[in-house]
């Protein structure tokens, strides 16, 4: 008798077991053909995108590159690469088709940056100063070749950091950073003395580059009567690996000396960290009413690029405050992803004209919209 329970137990099971692998691989194919048919609905959109701007003029162009720059694929970089005209283009269009390049960290796209860099440099060389928006061309520049990396890339940066212009100073600074250069880290401390945007540019480098022998000027940087400069080395110290970092900018939180830009700028580093206690005070402070620094929050939020941010940033798009919502469409175009998306399709009919295109920007720039 037991034996023929057994029998009809295993064949119950065996029965059961063919079922789900049936059922498995039924969802798998299913799967599949979904995916197929998601991907040659986005291959005709892309090469739509890549046809409108091959054909587009100056401002077409200008509209789109950001969405090429998210295809990062060799059609879309190449369009870019052959749209790009230092000498005889418009400086506006070539700052936007620079950034797409950047963005989409092709290496490529070095040697065209790097005749950039060195036109721009013949011509201050001549001139004796560029107009403003060229020198603002030369600082995209190298933001494009610290993302696109490579030999060229990395010793143009690396120059660049003796410039005369602060800003571009500065951008190298950070271009530095990206490209993880150890060689740097001395040069960078003799620029951590100077206050303000510069040294947390050095110390967010710091951070990026990894090299423990930025610790003592980071210590330093501790004991600093600047909050900000405390909040900025406290990060650093905390990519380097020092646990106990966290819970100190987590006490910015809670105890923030009458400005909550200190709070903002400390959780915006924890929300870098991945850490939840940075993402929850920035929601808070965004969703506060009548509140000074809630588009601050949302801002954070927004160039925080911890994914998660997403989430409070949808659940403010029927927000009283347009500036929070004007925030938030920027913000969402930064990140991505289908929640931003659908987000944003709600904010691209907003009543506010301002908050209205900074959403249909970012539509553009992810590629969901003409």
């Amino acid at each position: 008798m037991r034996a023929q329970v057994a029998r009809v137990l295993d064949n119950f099971l065996s029965s059961r077991y063919a079922l789900e692998v049936k059922a498995s691989r039924v969802f798998s194919a299913l799967v599949l053909v979904a995916a197929c048919g998601l991907s040659a609905a986005a291959k005709p959109r892309e090469k739509d995108v890549l046809t409108r701007f091959n054909l587009g003029k100056d401002e077409d162009r200008i509209r789109l590159a950001p969405a090429l720059a998210r295809m990062k694929d060799r059609k879309s970089v190449d369009a870019l690469l052959q749209a790009l005209d230092y000498r005889r283009g418009n400086p506006r269009e070539s700052l936007a088709i620079t950034d797409a390049l950047g963005r989409s960290g092709d290496p490529r796209a070095a040697a065209e940056l790097a005749d950039g860099w060195d036109y721009l440099r013949t011509m201050a060389m001549q001139s004796g100063e560029l107009a403003a928006n060229l020198q603002t061309l030369r600082g995209k520049i190298l933001e494009a070749l610290s993302r696109c990396g490579g030999e060229q890339a990395s010793a143009i940066v690396a120059e660049a950091v003796n410039d005369k212009d602060p800003r571009v100073v500065e951008e190298a600074v950070r271009g530095l950073g990206r490209l993880q250069v150890k060689d740097a880290v001395s040069a960078l401390q003799t620029l951590a003395g100077q206050g303000g945007s510069m040294t947390r540019a050095v110390f967010e480098a710091f951070a990026d580059i990894g090299d423990r022998r930025a610790v003592s000027t980071l210590e330093q940087g501790l004991a600093n009567q600047d909050k900000f400069v405390e909040v900025e080395s406290a990060y650093a110290l905390a990519k380097l690996g020092d646990a106990k970092m966290s819970s100190r900018l987590e006490s910015y939180l809670k105890n923030d000396p009458g400005a909550e830009k200190v709070g903002i700028l400390a959780a915006y580093y924890l929300a870098k960290l991945d850490r939840a206690s940075g993402l929850e005070h920035l929601e808070v402070l965004m969703k506060k009413k009548d509140s000074i620094y809630a588009v601050l929050a949302a801002d954070a939020l927004g160039q925080c690029g911890n994914p998660r941010a997403v989430l409070p940033m949808t659940e403010v798009v029927r927000s009283d405050d347009s500036a929070v919502r004007l925030s938030v469409a920027r913000g969402l175009g930064l990140h991505g992803g289908g929640r931003a998306v659908s987000a944003l399709r709600k904010l691209a009919s907003d009543y506010n004209a301002g908050v209205r295109a900074a959403a249909l920007s970012s539509l553009v720039a992810l590629g969901e919209s003409d």
